[in-house]
């Protein structure tokens, strides 16, 4: 009798460590799957934030393209779903300084000093007036005709956005330039590594992975075609976005978009164009945007075809480091550059 009993706890022992081999098994086993499933669960959460960061940035895009075109006051509100992004301003990212005679019987340089003070020399000596024109307001000024640099001062900020054109005795205008500093939006979306950004800056695209630099995904609507009558036509959209109030967020994210007016800075002939650009983004950005304007020029300059090249070219060094001109400056251009201006709400 003892005998049966000790063999049948001893039954229920062995019973019972099966069952806890068992369990032990299936847990390491479902811990073995875990661990070799985690890392593609986290590729899937990246892809999966990085889908709707990138459709955030399109929409957004999209939204801001029709609005900026349109005349001042008109806006549309829009609804975002960026459960796993944020949103958040971009100021003064960018700098975009535009310059262009517009007549081909005088050759002007404004040689910008600081806020308040820049000077003015025309080499044919037929300047005599200046209009100052900033958000905050305008400025006329008259002056003799020299052969030197004139010195104009005022009392306006030229800060973010100015625009100086010089005129003649009969009060045509001679020549333009304009700085325009440009701001933008960013999205921002968390991955495994870090965080992935989205910069929309000015009609353009960049993209900031972890681990990596700032990179050119698409570049301002800068284009150039070549007429029927052999000239050069030049076309340019600049788009600055400003943010009124705090910066819209949330699960889904409700914004307002408003034109604040498109601005014509260039219509019609132009010679001695030159334009220069910096950026602040990252200090990769500049390099890449100047060498992707120079890649023709540094094609044909390697090919020893520089006499029949017409498009982009460096306005002194090569570099492109003073700026940048179009079919080498002295012809005539056919020049359409606006400014577009958007605010954006909460």
């Amino acid at each position: 009798m003892a005998s049966r009993l000790r063999g049948d706890e001893e039954l229920a022992v062995s019973e019972v460590l099966g069952v806890v081999m068992l369990l032990a098994m299936v847990v390491t086993m479902m811990g073995g799957v875990f661990v070799m499933l985690t890392p593609y669960i986290s590729d899937y959460q990246d892809n999966s934030s990085w889908a709707n960061a990138n459709g955030i940035a399109e929409r957004l895009d999209g939204r801001m393209e029709v609005v900026g075109g349109a005349s001042e006051g008109t806006g549309i509100k829009t609804t975002i779903p960026s459960a796993t992004s944020s949103i958040s301003p971009m100021i003064n990212i960018e700098t975009w300084t535009l310059s262009a005679d517009l007549t081909a019987d005088e050759r002007i340089e404004v040689e910008y000093l600081n806020e308040t003070r820049f000077t003015v020399l025309a080499y044919n000596e037929s300047a005599t007036s200046v209009t100052i024109w900033t958000p905050n307001g305008v400025q006329n000024s008259n002056f003799n005709t020299s052969a030197e640099a004139v010195l104009i001062e005022h009392n306006l900020s030229l800060h973010s956005l100015f625009v100086i054109t010089i005129f003649d005795a009969e009060n045509n205008p001679l020549h333009r330039t304009a700085q325009i500093q440009i701001s933008g939006l960013k999205i921002i979306t968390n991955v495994q590594n870090g965080e992935h950004e989205i910069a929309l800056i000015n009609d353009a695209r960049y993209d900031l992975f972890p681990s990596e630099s700032w990179s050119v995904e698409e570049r301002p609507d800068l284009e150039i075609d070549e007429l029927i009558d052999d000239s050069m036509r030049a076309s340019l959209r600049l788009r600055d976005v400003k943010i009124n109030g705090s910066t819209p967020n949330g699960r889904n994210t409700e914004m307002e978009l408003v034109s604040l007016g498109p601005m014509e800075l260039f219509s019609g002939d132009a010679w001695h164009f030159r334009f220069t650009y910096h950026s602040n983004l990252g200090h990769s950005i500049t390099p890449q945007m100047h060498e992707g304007w120079l890649t023709d020029y540094t094609l044909n300059r390697a090919s020893d075809t520089l006499e029949t090249f017409r498009g982009i070219s460096p306005w002194l060094r090569a570099s492109g480091s003073d700026g940048f001109t179009i079919d080498g400056g002295d012809n005539r251009i056919d020049l359409e550059i606006d400014l577009q201006r958007i605010e954006v709400s909460g």
